[in-house]
C-alpha cells in the first residue's frame, strides 16, 4: 500500500488542489450514512411473514451520491497523469578543498600566480556546476601551520566568498605563515576538523570515526612541500587517519617543472616597509618548482588520483567532476518527463456512470 501510494504522488498531480477539499466532507457524509443505516437495522420491527427486507435498501443512493461527490471533486481538481521514468539519482558528497598558500605558489611561472590558478580552480566546483545544492564543502588553508576558512557546509556563497579572499598578505613584515608548506599540519587539520563537526552533529557521546565513501579531499599545491623528518613522521600519521577514514587525496599540481627563484616573489613588495633586507637574504638561491613525487606518494597513499596544470589555457574541471562523482552513491529515482496527460474527463465519466447505476438500481 505504502508503494503504491509513493507511486501515486510520484505520477498523478492535481492543476486545482483546493477542490479536493471536498472529499473529506465526503468521508463525513459516508460516515454519517453508515450510522444511519446502523440505526435503521436495529430499530427495525421484528420480521414477520411474507415480510422484505432488503439488505442495504434505498440508502445505498446515499452511498452512491458520496461515491459522484468525490469523483466529480476530483474531476474539478484537474488531474493529469505525469509521464516519467527510472532513472539514476546521485548522492551527495563532501569535499575538503586544500589550498597551498605557501610563499612558492605566489610564483607566477605560469603568467598567473600559482595560487589565482589554484583559486580559480577551487571555484570552478561551481561555476562548473560539479558540485550539487546538496553537497558539502569545507575549505583549508596552510603554510607554517594549517587554518580552516570554512567548515563542512552546503552553503556554496560562503564558500566561494572564502577562497576569493585567498590571497598573498598585503605585507610579509612578521609573518611566518608563508615561509613553509606544512602539509602534515595542513592534513592532521582536515580530519580533527571533520571529526569534531561529526561528533557535534551525531549528539553522541560515545562517537568514533567510520569509514565514508561520499568524501574526498581535493589538494591545490605545487607539491614543493617535503619537509623535515619530524614533517614527514606526521604526515605518514595523518595519512593513515585519512585511510581510516575513508578520505581519498586528489592532489592538483600546478606550476613549472622549471625551476625559478623564489626570492621573485618580492617584487610585489616593497623592501624596508613590506619585507627588511634579512627575508631577502634568506629566500635568495632557494627555487621552487613543481613536484610530481610529493603528488605520486600522496595519490598511491590514499588510493586517489593527480592531475598536473602546466598552463594557465588548461582546466581541472573534468578531472575534479571524475573524481567527485566517483564518491556519490547512486540510486533510482521516478523523474517526470515534461509531456502531462489530462484525465479529469476520465474521473468525470466515471461519476456519471455511477450516477446512472445509482438511478437504475434505486
Amino acid at each position: 500500500m505504502q508503494l503504491f501510494l509513493s507511486a501515486f504522488r510520484d505520477t498523478v498531480e492535481f492543476a486545482n488542489p483546493e477542490y479536493l477539499m471536498a472529499i473529506p466532507i465526503a468521508f463525513l457524509l459516508s460516515v454519517f450514512g453508515v450510522l444511519i443505516f446502523i440505526l435503521r437495522v436495529f430499530l427495525r420491527p421484528a420480521k414477520t411473514h411474507g415480510s422484505l427486507y432488503p439488505l442495504v435498501g434505498q440508502i445505498k443512493f446515499w452511498f452512491f451520491a458520496v461515491v459522484v461527490l468525490v469523483a466529480v471533486a476530483a474531476a474539478a481538481a484537474r488531474p493529469y497523469w505525469v509521464y516519467g521514468g527510472r532513472t539514476f539519482k546521485r548522492g551527495d558528497v563532501d569535499v575538503a578543498i586544500v589550498v597551498d598558500g605557501s610563499a612558492s605558489m605566489w610564483v607566477k611561472d605560469l603568467g598567473p600566480s600559482r595560487l589565482d590558478l589554484a583559486v580559480r580552480e577551487a571555484l570552478n566546483l561551481y561555476t562548473e556546476e560539479i558540485l550539487t545544492p546538496g553537497d558539502r564543502t569545507a575549505l583549508f588553508v596552510f603554510g607554517t601551520t594549517a587554518v580552516r576558512k570554512a567548515h563542512l557546509s552546503s552553503d556554496s556563497d560562503r564558500f566561494v566568498e572564502q577562497v576569493g579572499r585567498v590571497e598573498p598578505p598585503v605585507s610579509l613584515s612578521g609573518d611566518a605563515f608563508p615561509w613553509d608548506s606544512d602539509i602534515a599540519s595542513a592534513f592532521e587539520h582536515v580530519y580533527q576538523s571533520i571529526d569534531n563537526q561529526d561528533k557535534f552533529e551525531s549528539q553522541s557521546d560515545d562517537w568514533t570515526p567510520e569509514r565514508r565513501s561520499d568524501r574526498l579531499v581535493l589538494l591545490f599545491t605545487d607539491g614543493d612541500f617535503i619537509g623535515s623528518r619530524d614533517q614527514m613522521a606526521r604526515l605518514d600519521t595523518a595519512l593513515s587517519e585519512f585511510q581510516r577514514r575513508g578520505l581519498t587525496v586528489y592532489p592538483i599540481g600546478i606550476g613549472s617543472r622549471t625551476g625559478t627563484n623564489l626570492d621573485i616573489v618580492l617584487q610585489d613588495y616593497i623592501r624596508g616597509i613590506d619585507y627588511d633586507e634579512s627575508l631577502e637574504a634568506d629566500l635568495k638561491g632557494l627555487r621552487t618548482q613543481l613536484s610530481a613525487d610529493g603528488l605520486d606518494m600522496l595519490q598511491q597513499r590514499t588510493g586517489g588520483r593527480a592531475f598536473v596544470l602546466e598552463s594557465p589555457g588548461v582546466s581541472s574541471a573534468p578531472f575534479v567532476r571524475n573524481a567527485v562523482n566517483s564518491h556519490r552513491s547512486i540510486s533510482f529515482q521516478l523523474v517526470p518527463a515534461e509531456d502531462k496527460q489530462e484525465m479529469w474527463q476520465w474521473v468525470l465519466a466515471f461519476a456519471v456512470v455511477i450516477f446512472v447505476v445509482a438511478v437504475l438500481f434505486y
